[in-house]
């Protein structure tokens, strides 16, 4: 750089700092893509389990079909299959009857479709695979500065005439419109390279000439920005500067110039006299406050609608939400305890799933929630804890559904409340019910942080197919005793009957 370029040190470090920085975030995003590719292969593979499982079902039919034909004996296909024969005549699933014949064609074209349908599932799944080892072995792709989408524009074009050199001029402004210089915290300045002397902002170029911004002033948080080079040396920290080249409409070029710090703020930590608890849905905010004890006090939800709102629509939409939180917590004086998901990996599993839930997960902002729920923190000096939301949609269908006769998602919002105050007492199934969960050695389980996922994870699977609105009656304990039949299937299966 210095014998090319003749950049100073300072300079030298920028250019290394945003160079590594690039291979490193590329280092990283490899391991996020082998997650999400890993993902996807495993439902990929579920799938094809699926498919072969229906598709030997369906030749069995096929076979026992043509038994019947040739000997007059019908020959269950599989086991649970609930078929009959009677002459002519196959009554099938609802007790409809069809033709022997009809059925078999139907069949067929079943066998065929399936037997195509699971060729283009291991196809698909041989990509995948192929792409994961790709990812594991073979170097990162190459880095284009002005983005790949742009660069690709250049093939479309239809030739090199007047269409190309508009081409050239924008890649050009794309890959050179901005220019970022790190700070340090030994400079008096917070920053070697640019100087702020508390009206004009002074930059020094890479040739040595000086850059002079006239009334330098941050549109927001302009008082911590002062205040940064008032502090004594042993506490000063770095000030990083950011400069973007735009133009406007007639094509003139202007410059955005930006200071990126890190803030401290006063922010209130303290969770002894409760909190208020939010669950995060697609389409609204379920909040509920908690008292001292961990007793419900009050709650309410906050809708939004997410459908068919760009992407600034609904930054401004989640904005407003998040604001109406956060004036409720300065209202209750208590801090806000939310849910921390990572949806990258999930989202890249919904390829078969139904079409309303992988709608509703792709239009699941949470990190625009969590970006807000930051903003409004620095703002409000209203503090924030996150915690492992797992099973507590669970926990609270079970306990508090038809206890406060709240709805599922504000049970949730109550639930993370508990756990965030760490209130797992108040989170223990029913005694009959853990009276069903002993243990190799007859010992009923305890329920504390360490054991709350397990026993739920357990509960979630019996009951996996209960609808949820079973919940607002009460559990049939009963049946345990009038049928003799002690375990969690047998509760699932009696409340399976009140849908």
């Amino acid at each position: 750089l210095k014998g090319k370029y003749g950049a100073n040190d300072y300079y030298n470090a920028a250019v290394y700092s945003a160079a590594s920085g690039q291979v490193s975030s590329q280092q990283e995003l490899r391991k996020l893509y082998q997650r999400t590719v890993e993902a996807d292969i495993r439902v990929r593979q579920v799938k094809i389990q699926s498919t072969e499982e229906e598709l030997a079902k369906k030749q069995a039919m096929k076979g026992s079909i043509r038994t019947y034909a040739k000997g007059g004996k019908w020959k269950r296909p599989y086991p649970k299959c609930q078929m009959k024969v009677s002459g002519s005549m196959i009554q099938i699933f609802g007790g409809t009857a069809v033709p022997v014949q009809e059925y078999e064609r139907s069949v067929e074209e079943a066998v065929r479709r399936l037997k195509h349908k699971l060729a283009m599932l291991r196809e698909g799944l041989g990509r995948k695979e192929k792409r994961l080892e790709h990812l594991k072995t073979l170097p990162p792709e190459r880095i284009v500065f002005g983005t790949k989408k742009l660069y690709a524009q250049k093939d479309a074009l239809g030739g090199y005439d007047k269409d190309i050199q508009a081409w050239k001029q924008g890649f050009s402004d794309k890959r050179h419109r901005s220019m970022t210089l790190p700070g340090r915290h030994t400079s008096k300045y917070c920053n070697f390279l640019c100087r702020f002397d508390g009206c004009d902002l002074h930059v020094t170029c890479m040739d040595g000439s000086e850059t002079v911004f006239r009334y330098f002033e941050l549109s927001r948080y302009g008082q911590h920005f002062r205040a940064l080079f008032q502090t004594p040396s042993y506490a000063r920290k770095p000030v990083c500067y950011s400069f973007t080249i735009n133009h406007d409409r007639d094509g003139r070029a202007y410059i955005i110039p930006s200071a990126t710090f890190a803030m401290e703020t006063y922010e209130n930590f303290y969770y002894g006299d409760g909190a208020v608890a939010m669950d995060i849905n697609y389409d609204h905010l379920a909040v509920s406050e908690l008292g001292r004890d961990g007793g419900l006090l009050g709650g309410h939800t906050i809708h939004f609608d997410p459908e068919g709102k760009s992407s600034g629509q609904m930054r401004n939409i989640i904005g407003m939400a998040v604001k109406e939180v956060f004036g409720y917590c300065m209202e209750k004086k208590k801090n806000l305890i939310i849910e921390d998901i990572d949806l990258t990996v999930k989202r890249h599993s919904l390829k078969y799933g139904s079409r309303t839930g992988n709608r509703h997960a792709s239009l699941f902002a949470y990190h625009q929630v969590l970006s807000s729920v930051q903003n409004q923190c620095l703002r409000t000096h209203v503090g924030f804890r996150m915690v492992d939301p797992a099973y507590t949609s669970q926990m609270g269908k079970f306990l508090y559904m038809r206890k406060f006769g709240i709805s599922i998602h504000q049970a949730a919002s109550y639930t993370i409340g508990l756990v965030g105050l760490e209130k797992f007492d108040k989170l223990t199934p029913d005694a009959r019910m853990l009276a069903l969960m002993k243990d190799k050695d007859g010992s009923i389980p305890d329920v504390n942080e360490g054991t709350y996922r397990s026993i739920w994870r357990r509960i979630s699977t019996a009951f996996s197919e209960v609808k949820k609105h079973a919940f607002y009656r009460a559990v049939p304990y009963d049946i345990l005793q009038a049928k003799k039949r002690l375990g969690l299937k047998a509760l699932a299966a009696a409340m399976k009957e009140y849908a």
